[in-house]
C-alpha cells in the first residue's frame, strides 16, 4: 500500500514537473512567435494572442502620441488634461498642426469658419471652448484613423470617402456633431478588429 502511495506521489510530481516545463516552453514559443512576427517571418503561422495584444497596444500608443502632438507641442498624459485644455481654450496653432497632418482648410471649417479663425489669429486670440472641443474631436479622429490604417494618406482618403453606412456622407463630414464622430470612431474600431466598414 505504501509502495502504491509512493508511486502515485512520484507520478504526480513528474506530471507537475512536466506541466511546468510545458508552460515554460509555451512561454518561450510565444516569445519566439512574437519575435518571428516582428521580423516578418512565419507569415503562415497564426500570431499568438500576446502578439496581437502587443500590436494593438502599439497602435493605441501611436494614436495617443499623435493626438497629443496635434493638440500641444508637449505630451498629454490623461483625458483630464484634454478636458482642461478645452476649458482653457486651445491656441490657434492647433489649426496649423492639423493642416500639417493633412486636414484641408475646408475641413478645418468644422472647427470654425475661415474668417473667424483669421480674426482669432490676427488678434492672437485663443479658440472658444466650443471651437476647442471641435478641434479635439477632429484631432482625435485623425489620430485614430492614422493609427488604424498605419498611413496618413490612406487615413485621409478613408475620411474623405462617402459611405453607405453614413447615408452617403464622408466620415469627416460626420464630425460636425459629437454623435456623428462617435459613429466614425465606432466604424474605425470595427475596421481595427477585422470587420468591414
Amino acid at each position: 500500500m505504501s509502495t502504491h502511495k509512493s508511486i502515485f506521489t512520484a507520478k504526480s510530481g513528474a506530471q507537475a514537473a512536466s506541466k511546468t516545463a510545458a508552460r515554460k516552453l509555451a512561454g518561450q514559443a510565444g516569445s519566439a512567435n512574437i519575435a518571428a512576427v516582428a521580423k516578418g517571418h512565419g507569415a503562415n503561422k497564426v500570431a499568438s494572442p500576446q502578439a496581437v495584444y502587443t500590436a494593438r497596444e502599439q497602435r493605441l500608443r501611436s494614436e495617443r502620441s499623435l493626438f497629443s502632438v496635434l493638440l500641444v507641442q508637449g505630451g498629454l498624459t490623461s483625458d483630464m488634461e484634454v478636458v482642461k485644455l478645452v476649458h482653457n481654450r486651445l491656441p490657434v496653432s492647433v489649426i496649423d498642426r492639423l493642416l500639417a497632418e493633412g486636414v484641408t482648410k475646408q475641413e478645418i471649417g468644422l472647427i470654425a469658419p475661415p474668417r473667424t479663425l483669421a480674426h482669432r489669429r490676427a488678434n492672437a486670440e485663443r479658440l472658444t471652448v466650443e471651437e476647442s472641443d471641435r478641434a479635439v474631436r477632429l484631432a482625435r479622429v485623425v489620430a485614430q484613423t492614422e493609427s488604424v490604417f498605419g498611413n496618413k494618406d490612406k487615413a485621409m482618403n478613408w475620411l474623405r470617402q462617402p459611405m453607405k453606412r453614413f447615408e452617403g456622407e464622408t466620415p469627416i463630414e460626420m464630425l460636425a456633431t459629437d454623435v456623428g464622430s462617435r459613429l466614425v470612431e465606432e466604424a474605425l474600431v470595427q475596421i481595427d478588429e477585422g470587420f468591414f466598414a
